[in-house]
């Protein structure tokens, strides 16, 4: 064969090998590369024990390799014994060989040895299954009505693939929306769209109240869902009390809810107009849900749930104090959050219906397994119910409500609505000075027209009005006393320094401790101190929001209170 023959037949092959050589090298080196740096797949363990102090279970709860093999160990506490394994795994094999195929749950039931005629482990398929509920919560609405449609069709669509859902809400539904606070039967739309929407039961709140006491029995008769208060008793009052606890059940499975009421007045009462609570006999909320502990309906309950009107701090005790409290739902506080406390549960939704909340619980044997919060923002739902929204623009459609009035020259904070506030009552009443407490303020004075709407909305408790004769030493030592509210004012001027309050006419005389000043003040405060005030010099017929929007339509109709604070 001559050299040119073995040329041809040798060019393919070494412009082959001119490729191949780099390619092999690349996949050896990426090959070793790999076997040093594996990428192992890993699945996690939980583990848990019923009842929490019955035991434990060793190797705790982690991350394991794939295919890896385990033995778990249920060690018993002294008093009790193993009786089976749930969740994932079941039978009563101590120690358990577990692998690690999937992310596991695997449950310790352990159950209390009771003397020495004790039958010994009952059966594991006794102890019953696993169970994933869903309850949704609301609390501190205050009338707001425009979301429910969203609520309801949110609630609908669970309902469609579980069984197990409910719904309950943490008081205060009423005051805050004229639409429900002047409703010719008081209160009645938020009964009613509360019901249509599905809610199960609801804890009583302070502003129940405000409506008075047989307005209160009749929208509690109208209701379609229990309302629930163990720290409350009628006393010489004429409220139908509630009940404190109710067991709601759905597809086998039931809640114990207890409920109970804030006590924050100076004299432990709800922050309610003391007229409106005349008579009722209140108790602290923690010793009221202790009473609870060993009643049978508590005991035999699947998971118990304290829905209290009570405050966060109040939440935390019940669930510091009472260890037979699986999880608390909240209100009081406008809070939003889900908190651990003492291994358990509370949560909060905000307020004015802005938020619903949604936990999710896998229950086994009365101990939550696994919780699960979501907040869903109402405002950013499109889906509702039509039917329902339908009636909730029925409802609105109230024209009255939203005549203009007046113009706000721009948005005022809550100390810049106080002084148009108590402007306008001096200048009703012709009051030395006059104060509005700043929780009476429920919203501010916002940019542009001003219309009955926007007055009931700011205030919308119907207190009354009325005038005091007292001497500025009386005055001073009230507003000096630890538990005086914090106020604005408008009339006489003040200056505080350090400890002290003088007071100052229009030229800046300072005014002697015996001047006589009248004082002009909604007949909460006056109620809520009554030792300070006494006997009022003059009660007018209307309410404050009343009078406010006389104020509008014949004093003062263009409303600039930029930069304002007259508060103390």
């Amino acid at each position: 064969m001559n050299n040119s023959t073995i040329s041809t037949v040798n060019r393919p092959i070494s412009f082959f090998l001119k490729f191949l050589i780099p390619i092999v090298t690349f996949l050896f080196l990426f090959q070793a590369c790999s076997s040093e740096d594996p990428v192992e797949q890993k699945f996690v363990l939980e583990t848990s024990v019923v009842p929490a102090e019955g035991g434990t279970v060793t190797p705790g709860q982690g991350e394991f390799k794939a295919a890896e093999t385990l033995e778990l160990t249920a060690v018993p506490a002294e008093g009790y014994r193993f009786a089976a394994w749930l969740g994932d795994y079941s039978g009563n094999t101590n120690p358990l060989e577990v692998k690690m195929s999937k992310n596991l749950k695997v449950v310790a039931r352990f159950e209390e040895i009771t003397g020495p005629t004790d039958p010994g482990p009952t059966n594991p398929t006794e102890q019953g299954a696993l169970e994933t509920i869903v309850i949704y919560t609301i609390n501190d609405p205050h009338g707001r009505i425009n979301n429910f449609a969203k609520i309801k069709a949110i609630i609908d669509k669970q309902k469609e693939t579980e069984s197990q859902v409910f719904f309950v809400c943490g008081g205060d539904i009423f005051s805050g929306n004229p639409i429900v606070d002047y409703h010719p039967e008081k209160g009645f739309p938020m009964i009613d769209l509360l019901g249509k929407s599905g809610l199960d039961v609801s804890a009583l709140g302070n502003h129940e109240f405000d409506y008075g006491q047989e307005v209160l029995n009749m929208r509690m008769e109208q209701a379609s869902f229990p309302f629930l208060c163990a720290n409350v008793s009628r006393g010489s009052g004429d409220l139908n009390t509630p009940e404190g606890m109710v067991t709601i059940q759905k597809d086998g499975f039931e809640i114990a809810f207890i409920g109970v009421v804030e006590t924050g007045s100076p004299d432990n009462t709800p922050l309610s107009h003391p007229k409106k609570i005349a008579g009722l006999n209140f108790t602290e909320g923690v010793s009221a849900v202790s009473n609870f502990e060993n009643v049978t309906a508590v005991k035999n309950a699947d998971l118990v749930v304290a829905l209290t009107h009570y405050g966060s701090a109040g939440d935390r005790m019940i669930l510091e104090q009472e260890d037979f409290v699986d999880l608390v739902i909240g209100g009081h506080n406008h809070a939003i959050y889900s908190q651990k406390v003492a291994g358990r549960y509370m949560v909060q939704s905000g307020s004015n219906l802005n938020y619903l909340t949604k936990l999710s619980l896998e229950v086994m044997g009365g101990q939550i397994l696994d919780y699960k919060h979501e907040l869903i923002d109402l405002n950013a739902v499109s889906q509702q119910d039509e039917e329902l929204l339908v009636e909730i623009n029925g409802y609105n459609n109230k024209p009255e409500f939203f005549e203009e009035i007046g113009t706000s020259l721009q948005n005022h904070s809550s100390s810049e609505t106080g002084c148009f506030y108590t402007d306008a009552l001096r200048a009703i009443t012709g009051a030395d000075i006059v104060f509005q407490n700043y929780g009476g303020i429920r919203a501010g004075l916002d940019y542009g027209p001003i219309t009955p709407f926007d007055i009931y909305t700011i205030d919308p408790f119907g207190n009354g009005l009325d005038t005091f004769s007292m001497t500025v030493a009386e005055l001073r030592a009230f507003l000096l006393s630890p538990n005086a509210p914090s106020m604005a004012w408008a009339g006489v001027q003040i200056q505080q320094s350090g400890g002290s309050i003088n007071f100052y006419d229009g030229s800046g005389n300072k005014l002697a401790d015996d001047r006589i000043l009248v004082v002009g003040l909604n007949d909460y405060i006056s109620s809520v101190y009554p030792g300070v005030f006494g006997a009022p010099e003059k009660t007018y017929e209307k309410t404050t929001a009343e009078y406010l929007i006389d104020y509008l339509k014949g004093y003062q109709s263009v409303i600039d209170y930029d930069g304002c604070n007259r508060g103390i």
